[in-house]
């Protein structure tokens, strides 16, 4: 086993931390709605796709296709996700967002309360812009994650939002509501 420099140490511990906090909101996104927290990121992105074949959501998600379709098995489970034929083809199945995952997705108020956002509120400006800077610095994909786009089907962008004009980080509400988005 490598040691860890008392750097990556206070890292992992303050992550963990973190991770605590958004405990409750997992729990209640999971007692609502059947969904788990990791999970939401998906739907968001199935909404903006719209019925799209499990081969573009997985491109999109930028994972193999064999863990799309487990995941698609577990949000079908929760009555989040509908499969269907596609019309030109039907060899190949589509999904959709059902009423309940739209419920979930608008569910704003639920995200609003959660300790999770009093914790990033209480942060300044500049400290929530560094914080999902670095947090999506660290969630950059890894080699081993990467699926074939499908053919066709550029692949939706995940770069960092650019700051609003004047070089400040997005208004506290649009924050707010794209973490709910």
């Amino acid at each position: 086993m490598s040691e860890w420099s008392p750097d990556t140490r206070r890292v992992l511990r303050a992550y963990l931390r973190a991770i605590a906090v958004a405990e409750p909101l997992e729990r209640e996104l999971a007692r609502r709605y059947g969904v788990a927290l990791g999970d939401v990121h998906s739907l968001r992105l199935l909404r903006d796709l719209g019925e799209v074949p499990i081969s573009r959501l997985s491109a999109a998600l930028c994972i193999k296709a064999s863990r799309a379709t487990n995941l698609v098995d577990r949000l079908e489970g929760a009555g989040l996700v509908q499969r269907g034929a596609d019309p030109a083809d039907r060899r190949v199945t589509t999904l959709r967002l059902t009423a309940r995952a739209q419920e979930a997705l608008g569910d704003q108020a639920l995200f609003e309360s959660s300790d999770l956002a009093r914790h990033v509120e209480r942060l300044t400006p500049a400290e929530r812009l560094l914080l999902a800077t670095l947090l999506e610095r660290m969630l950059e994909r890894r080699p081993e994650d990467h699926a074939e786009p499908e053919e066709g089907h550029a692949e939706p962008s995940t770069a960092p939002q650019p700051l609003a004009p004047g070089g400040a980080a997005a208004s506290d509400s649009s924050a707010r509501s794209e973490v709910a988005r």
